[in-house]
């Protein structure tokens, strides 16, 4: 984490200390949350449509910051006893101070972006790198305009390598972001139809992502998915002076890997002679593997290191986890959806073994924009009977996958419910033993209130 003195942020800032004799008041860390601070942080009380963290200053200051961040407008109150620097405004000099304390590190940033995919690739490429390197990386979903200056200002000065994740909703958010993070690796997992909603088409989403080579440096590194139709497309748009390779499994890329096997377990594919295994699930996994062992190798990782890295990856939550019950397992992946995703998820649910009855539970879509009905329907209808026993729906926009299922699937096999306590007690109805629950939303429906319910199930 960031260690300086309180006299030298004011610098990086351009602020104004209000007491000269307080510079050398020693940071170590930020926090923006009056109730996670620790002792030693500097507080930035954001100022949001919903809250303003001026008002806990004083609580800070009790649980131990030596000071704060202010904006010029606000008086603070007789009562607060430690000093601050006074910034115009809060929420950017957040930024601005993580751009500047990244312009001090010596370090390397690897950059990730993508519509699916990019938390877990995020991950793999931390536990490949974290066997020779000093790592650090996004934690949680920290990807924001608020996330990725804390995830900066969370590397130490001996951090060797920072892998952070960016994501968007909207056009301009990703340019801000990379700017702040000046990459010295950029790389696009894919384009989906995530944020359709604000973006309008998968050309559109493209165009928002490809602005993570803005900050890219000049003798950076862009890496994208060349099984992508989407990025295959929108690429020769740029014309970029930086190196590109691409990875994937066809013939064109640069670094081509085949896939070998899935099982309930794990993946494993091969890169030319070279055989890696990785325990997480789905075909997509394969994705996600390669570019870790692509920039493995960039970083001259031997293969035993990049394997070893894979193998001690671990998944993360509401994410294609497998959970083992009594009689029955959950195939949780209740973090999010859009079409794409849930096909991964609907193929990887088929090619589970050991399973007698096999039950989908799915919840709506978010933010696909004006074409949400249609794309809804068009998912229903690729749901196979021949591998979903069952598909229970929740959300007003998953009837229109009830309805496309209804072609498929009897009408009691494939049924929509207004509410979750409805949907449970049908669910627990139709779990039998050797059952596998597949259960997938976005996140706006917590779909994880499911699994919690038939957790500790009893057949």
């Amino acid at each position: 984490m960031i260690e300086r003195t309180l006299g030298h942020i004011c610098k990086m800032l351009g602020g104004e200390i209000s007491d000269p004799s307080s510079s050398d008041v020693i940071i170590r860390g930020v926090s923006i949350d009056s109730r996670t601070i620790q002792n030693g942080n500097l507080y930035i009380p954001i100022v949001g449509e919903k809250f303003d963290g001026r008002i806990f200053i004083e609580e800070c200051e009790k649980a131990g910051a030596p000071c704060f961040l202010i904006d010029k407008n606000f008086k603070v109150p007789k009562s607060v006893t430690i000093p601050y620097c006074i910034v115009d405004d809060t929420k950017k000099a957040l930024q601005d101070l993580a751009k500047a304390y990244r312009n001090e590190l010596d370090i390397t940033i690897i950059a990730l972006t993508g519509s699916n995919g990019k938390t877990t690739t995020k991950n793999l490429i931390h536990a490949v790198l974290s066997e020779k390197y000093r790592v650090e990386k996004t934690h949680g979903n920290l990807n924001n305009e608020i996330g990725v200056p804390r995830t900066i200002l969370s590397f130490s000065d001996d951090t060797e390598i920072g892998v952070v994740e960016m994501g968007t909703d909207d056009f301009g958010e990703i340019s801000l972001l990379t700017n702040i993070a000046r990459p010295d690796i950029a790389a696009i997992t894919n384009i989906g139809d995530a944020h359709l909603l604000k973006l309008k088409t998968r050309e559109g989403i493209a165009k928002a992502k490809f602005e993570i080579i803005e900050g890219l440096k000049e003798d950076g590194l862009f890496i994208y998915n060349g099984d992508d139709e989407i990025l295959k497309k929108v690429f020769p748009n740029y014309k970029l002076s930086q190196k590109v390779l691409t990875f994937g499994q066809n013939d064109d890329v640069d670094f081509k890997v085949k896939s070998l096997s899935l099982t309930n377990t794990y993946t494993r594919f091969i890169y030319k002679d070279e055989e890696y295994t990785v325990p997480l699930l789905g075909a997509h996994q394969v994705y996600n593997a390669a570019l870790a062992v692509l920039i493995g190798k960039i970083f001259k990782l031997s293969y035993k290191d990049i394997n070893n890295g894979l193998l001690k990856a671990s998944n993360t939550g509401n994410r294609n986890e497998l959970i083992q019950r009594n009689g029955f397992d959950i195939l949780n992946d209740a973090y999010k959806s859009n079409p794409q995703s849930l096909r991964e998820g609907l193929n990887l649910a088929g090619i589970l073994d050991g399973y007698m009855n096999k039950i989908a539970v799915l919840g709506d879509m978010l933010e696909l924009g004006e074409d949400e009905e249609k794309l809804h329907y068009e998912s229903g209808l690729e749901i196979d009977p021949k591998k979903i026993d069952y598909v229970l729906f929740y959300g007003p926009l998953s009837k229109q996958m009830h309805k496309a299922s209804l072609k498929n699937f009897s009408k009691n096999r494939s049924l929509h419910f207004e509410n979750k306590d409805d949907l449970i007690d049908k669910l627990k109805q139709i779990i039998t033993k050797s059952s596998l629950v597949f259960v997938k939303g976005s996140r706006g429906l917590h779909m994880e209130e499911i699994i919690e319910a038939i957790y500790n199930f009893r057949i």
